[in-house]
Formats: C-alpha cells, sequence, structure tokens
C-alpha cells in the first residue's frame, strides 16, 4: 500500500527511483538491527518474492555479498516473512507491478541494483555519481535518497546527490 503515489510522466534524466513513498518501510527494530550494520533495510517492493526466498537460504547468507551474516531460524523467519508479504510480486500497487513486469519471470535478482526498471531510473546517471566518496555505490540508496530508510521516500524532489546539483540539463559535479 503506498502512501503517496506521483509517478512521473515526463523527466527522464531525473535522478528519482520512483517518484513515490514505500509503506513497507521496516519499522520493527530487532529486524532493522539485523541489516544496519552493513547497509540500510531495504524494502520489499524491490524485488519478488523468490528473490527473498533464495536470500534468505542459509548457504545465501553465508555468502551474503561478500560477508556471513548469522540469523537465528525464528529472525530468518521474522525477515522472510515481512519480505515475501510486501515483494514487489504481491501485485497491491502500481509501483511494485511496474517493479515486477521488468523483471524476466525466470530471473531471480538478487541485487536491486540490477532489476531493470530501477536500473532505467538512473541510467542517464554518470558513473561518477555513484563511485564518489560520499556514495560509493549504486547500492547505498540513502546517500541520495536521504529520507529512504525513515520513511520509504524516493520522491525525486526529495533527491540531494552529495557533491552535485541537479541543473536545467542534468546533474552538475560542484567543484
Amino acid at each position: 500500500m503506498l502512501k503517496k503515489y506521483t509517478f512521473l510522466t515526463s523527466g527522464l534524466s531525473s535522478i528519482l527511483a520512483f517518484g513515490f513513498q514505500v509503506d513497507s518501510t521496516v519499522k520493527d527494530e530487532i529486524l532493522k538491527k539485523g541489516c544496519v550494520d552493513c547497509h540500510f533495510v531495504y524494502q520489499a517492493e524491490f524485488l519478488p518474492k523468490r528473490s527473498w526466498e533464495k536470500m534468505f537460504q542459509p548457504n545465501e547468507l553465508a555468502n551474503h555479498f561478500g560477508k556471513k551474516v548469522e540469523l537465528s531460524s525464528e529472525l530468518r523467519k521474522k525477515f522472510l516473512d515481512y519480505y515475501l508479504k510486501n515483494s514487489c510480486d504481491s501485485a497491491d500497487s502500481k509501483a511494485k507491478i511496474k517493479i515486477n513486469e521488468s523483471i524476466e519471470s525466470t530471473d531471480i535478482p538478487l541485487q536491486i541494483t540490477k532489476v531493470p526498471y530501477i536500473t532505467s531510473k538512473h541510467e542517464d546517471l554518470k558513473k561518477e555519481i555513484f563511485s564518489q566518496k560520499d556514495v560509493k555505490t549504486a547500492s547505498n540508496c540513502t546517500a541520495c535518497h536521504r529520507d529512504a530508510d525513515k520513511d520509504g521516500n524516493f520522491d525525486k524532489e526529495d533527491v540531494k546527490v552529495p557533491n552535485w546539483k541537479k541543473g536545467f540539463f542534468g546533474w552538475k559535479e560542484i567543484n
């Protein structure tokens, strides 16, 4: 369920991720603590159920993007229940449908930055934006979407790219 829905009809050169605010931001402090040592808690809407199921398999957690994640079976189940309930293929919002439709039914993406709909929203950005020290990687959503971890805000109007300024012709680096 979306709190705010403002899909854009133009402005493909913007740095928006979606132009909406998601409602499944994790508020459960126990779940948050399971992730925040390495990254913010990603919203479930970004991947389908099959991806979350694979990601929370014990063998995947043993090598979770180069790190070993240890979760009790109870906490693993709690995470999985949350992600399965709110995944993009639960199809209860236009945003989820757009994300889900962009993923081939046989694909099992484990990286949100590889989801076609999401990459399409960032494809016009210079690589330097993501590689700069204040951002480091495209998976660091909260570097530019400052409120994403607090209230699920991915609205283009609230994007603030460190060391870059939005101009009429796109983003320009601030010297």
